[in-house]
């Protein structure tokens, strides 16, 4: 079983409300380890700056290097600390820390959102296959907060299957040469008034 990290501490979650930050920490897990220089490529970003929140990461729990990769003493590798990371912005009491979960969480749903609409920009260049996969759905529900409290458990149970599907035990990435692509799935479950 993968281990879990549960961030309740702000300043850790902190380490997460950056931007550059975020994509670089999706982009190791897609990618698997890569070096600041790779990684400035995919973002085009200065690799000084690059190196900078790479460490800032690193700093944060969130990546580790990776000197086995290095092929001289000039080159860092960085990959994803192994296991998955959680948080909830009920564990984030006080006035900084509620802002730190709530600019943390905005950022989050922003970028969720932002790559579903690159998706539907860029999904008929994708083959028929990948596009026949790939779903969206809504559902509503009337639920108890303890009955959606159980279906989230469910999915992420079923979710949690899924997680090393396509990785090492050490949680990289299988080599580029198989039919395997980086899949972002994301669902939100929430009660609103009609």
């Amino acid at each position: 079983m993968r281990p879990k990290r549960q961030i309740t501490d702000p300043e850790v979650l902190k380490g997460l409300t950056q931007p550059l930050r975020r994509k670089l920490y999706r982009l190791l897990g897609q990618l698997g380890p890569a070096t600041a220089g790779a990684l400035a490529k995919h973002t085009e970003t200065d690799p000084g700056l690059v190196s900078y929140h790479l460490r800032e990461l690193a700093r944060h729990g969130f990546i580790t290097e990776a000197p086995e990769l290095a092929r001289d003493r000039r080159e860092r590798w960085w990959r994803l600390v192994p296991g998955s990371t959680s948080w909830d912005t009920l564990d984030f009491q006080g006035p900084e820390g509620a802002a730190i979960a709530a600019t943390a969480k905005a950022q989050m749903v922003a970028d969720e959102f932002e790559r579903l609409s690159k998706w539907e920009q860029v999904r008929h260049a994708w083959t028929h296959e990948w596009s026949r996969a790939s779903v969206a759905s809504d559902s509503q529900f009337r639920l108890t907060a303890a009955e959606l409290t159980q279906l989230s458990a469910e999915l992420l149970t079923v979710l949690d299957r899924w997680a090393d599907v396509g990785k090492h035990p050490d949680g990289t990435p299988l080599a580029a040469d198989d039919d395997r692509e980086a899949v972002f799935l994301f669902f939100h479950a929430f009660p609103e008034k009609p």
